[in-house]
């Protein structure tokens, strides 16, 4: 059978979809056809529905199969819609339309409460997406397929019809092991283009799952829906998967035999150095293997081992990431159920930049319940911290999240804004008041000025310590001061007005933080510099080419 896929990731981060690429794996595998409509400002042309209509009417698939997270499910809700009325009105045959990914995931009863879906599919579902396509092409009965919430009956006409009687919700099945998956079928989406437009950044997974419980993510909800429908302790679910590394290395050696331009391998797992074993296994196998490219992790900010961070910095690791999200303790513990103390995040940073890795933070702002002071507090924290780079990102509540919860039943939720919203970095839809949401605002698109204009008083120290702090809190004033009207026309500015602020910071020899590689991400000049003049060659890296240049003193 054909099975078209559609990927709208519109105006927001473009990249690699992992879950995507495996599913077709395991189709194609079985003897099944596959092909991706990636819809994606960054790939262009980007199809119109017309053109998708053409290729559907030409190339004939029996599934038609969408992935999406929240931000990007009325685009697909739209899409299927017109294009199945489409289909009706021109007597055509109408393929099996299914929606998966974390969106249908999470609040899998709402998506199918739209009936535009002929199934919505729950959790991973490699195994689970290729049983329904043999029942389809078979003609069998797909209303017990697993992990599928399936009709009754024909899918109701009428969407004012549809409620929980009108269908089922089938259990999940087990995790699917990840010994003996086949490669990832990267052949499905433009791998090569994506790679280009991504400096040679290529993704893949050594692991899945996580064992953490953060309220703003989807894994506490997946666990219980796992745990409930296989009747298991989650002790007992196989949720956190470890590849052999082998396995892991091969597929490497496919992306880097198959495409150019392969500057750093990114380790999509959620959590690369949990398992210490597993760990030091790789980087024992990577260092002895003969791929001699560099690569980058993630981290929990409790749990690196020393070991691990001495094995990763031998292996060819240059950057090390990790989730901060707050500078509140408060925030952090009742917020986001990450107790992690600033004593935690400081050792793990030191830890990983001692072992000579770029650590990288993650931080959100615009969280619920958060102050206005404990905003101010991720600005000190990332400002005494020597953390190699950081990553601002506004708030999203995921529905189906107990964050969302939290933002519900706080009042913070504007339904006007959530429409609008595809990425994590332009804007929110929690409402905070005129004055803060403008505050939040600002904060988010010059983090790296705020850093830089604290990094002397965040450790009780004079400005002569840390002369950038002089030179940065004029900008953060005159941001601060600016109306909502003259914060719009000032904000497109920005990248040019830090670009001209940390040239002269350089000159000076002052440590700073610059706005580089894209508009949320600030890095340390000494880690920006030595990264500039090695990509200036424009060939791919090779790790015994990879030397950052020293840190500059701090604290002094």
């Amino acid at each position: 059978m054909r099975v078209l896929f559609v990927y709208p990731n519109l105006n927001t981060q473009m990249g690699f979809n992992h879950g995507l690429a495996m599913i077709s794996a395991f189709l194609k595998r079985a003897g099944h056809e596959t092909r991706l409509v990636n819809l994606n400002e960054n790939l262009p042309p980007v199809p119109t529905r017309e053109e998708i209509l053409r290729d559907i009417l030409a190339w004939k698939p029996g599934v038609i199969a969408a992935s999406c997270l929240s931000q990007q499910y009325g685009e697909s809700l739209e899409l299927v819609r017109w294009l199945r009325e489409r289909l009706e009105a021109m007597k055509a045959t109408v393929p099996a339309f299914v929606v998966g990914g974390v969106h249908p995931t999470m609040v899998p009863e709402a998506v199918m409460g739209d009936g535009a879906w002929d199934f919505v599919a729950v959790g991973e579902c490699e195994e689970a997406l290729l049983e329904l396509v043999r029942r389809i092409e078979a003609g069998e009965d797909t209303r017990t397929a697993p992990n599928m919430l399936t009709w009754n009956a024909e899918r109701p006409r009428d969407v004012a019809t549809c409620n929980s009687s009108s269908w089922t919700r089938n259990p999940v099945a087990p995790f699917p092991g990840v010994e003996g998956m086949p490669l990832a079928d990267y052949e499905l989406f433009d791998t090569q283009r994506i790679l280009d437009a991504k400096d040679g950044w290529a993704g893949l997974l050594t692991s899945r799952g996580c064992p953490y419980r953060c309220t703003y993510c989807l894994n506490h909800e997946v666990i219980d829906t796992y745990r409930r429908d296989q009747g298991v302790p989650a002790s007992k679910l196989g949720f956190f998967r470890f590849r052999d590394p082998e396995d892991v290395l091969n597929e490497m050696r496919f992306v880097l035999s198959r495409y150019e331009r392969v500057r750093t391998f990114i380790m999509d797992d959620d959590l690369f150095t949990q398992n210490v074993e597993h760990a030091v296994a790789f980087c024992a196998a990577y260092r002895d293997s003969e791929i001699n490219v560099p690569f980058v992790v993630n981290a929990h900010v409790k749990q690196l081992d020393e070991r691990v961070a001495v094995a990763l910095k031998e292996a060819g690791c240059t950057i090390l990431k990790m989730g901060i999200e707050s500078g509140s303790p408060r925030v952090r513990k009742e917020v986001l159920m990450r107790p992690m103390s600033d004593r935690d995040i400081e050792e793990t940073v030191r830890l990983a930049e001692s072992a000579g890795l770029h650590s990288s933070g993650f931080v959100m702002v615009g969280l619920p319940g958060e102050t206005h002071a404990e905003r101010l507090e991720t600005v000190d924290l990332l400002a005494r911290l020597d953390i190699g780079r950081f990553r601002t990102s506004l708030f999203y509540p995921f529905p189906g999240t107990k964050a969302f919860d939290l933002s519900v039943d706080g009042g913070y939720i504007d339904p006007a804004k959530i429409p609008s919203l595809t990425d994590f970095t332009e804007s929110s839809c929690l409402d905070f008041g005129a004055d803060e949401n403008l505050f939040i605002e600002k904060l988010a698109t010059c983090m790296p000025w705020f850093v830089n204009a604290r990094l002397a008083s965040s450790r009780g120290l004079s400005d002569e310590a840390f002369p950038a702090a002089r030179r940065y809190q004029p900008l953060v004033d005159e941001v601060m001061s600016l109306s909502a009207a003259e914060w719009r026309r000032f904000r497109g500015r920005v990248r040019e007005l830090d670009a001209s602020a940390a040239r002269a910071a350089i000159e000076a020899g002052e440590v700073h933080y610059a706005i580089k590689f894209n508009a949320f991400m600030g890095v340390r000049d000494d880690y920006y510099q030595a990264d500039e003049k090695l990509y200036a060659a424009d060939q791919p890296i090779k790790l015994d080419e990879w030397t950052t240049a020293a840190a500059k003193p701090v604290g002094t």
